[in-house]
């Protein structure tokens, strides 16, 4: 007698202990890829070329300063250069549609800089990026550049967005 309990009581233990964790995993889109090129269709982030520019991310949400925002500068499969912006400037709650459902935004200045005839030459550009957060999501739904909407984000696809300079 004392041999079945003993068995119950353990299958019942481990049946208890494999059952299936509730907690959602929640999946993270938030990268960008920023392509920039020029109205001929030339990489404006190549350095290998005169008219290249150099970026700097300015977080404009930062309370204390305009801090820099941490990117990448990396190259396509067909040698494109292109900016990798994942993370790191301030985001701030704009809508809580409830508690399952939240909306943030980023504000940064993209500081385009490049030298001309000897002189560097500063072209500041704003771009704002809108977050969507549910408790099984976060990704980045909408961009707009110099308050031009250029991106929508589609399901399933990368956050791609090429700026004509």
């Amino acid at each position: 007698m004392k041999l079945r309990l003993s068995i119950i009581f353990s299958a019942t233990i481990m049946l208890l202990s494999c059952r299936r964790d509730e907690d959602e995993i929640q999946i993270i889109d938030q990268v960008l890829n920023l392509y920039m090129k020029n109205s001929a269709g030339e990489d404006l982030l190549n350095t290998n070329l005169d008219n290249a520019y150099s970026v700097t991310f300015l977080d404009l949400l930062n309370e204390e300063s305009l801090a820099t925002v941490s990117t990448s500068l990396l190259k396509d499969a067909d040698t494109i250069r292109y900016i990798d912006y994942d993370a790191g400037a301030t985001r701030v709650l704009t809508d809580s549609v409830s508690p399952q459902q939240k909306t943030y935004q980023s504000q940064m200045i993209i500081r385009l800089s490049k030298t001309v005839d000897e002189e560097t030459v500063v072209d500041d550009d704003t771009i704002k990026i809108e977050y969507n957060w549910t408790p099984s999501l976060f990704q980045l739904s909408k961009l707009w550049y110099n308050k031009e909407l250029k991106f929508t984000k589609v399901q399933g696809q990368p956050n791609i967005v090429t700026i004509v300079k």
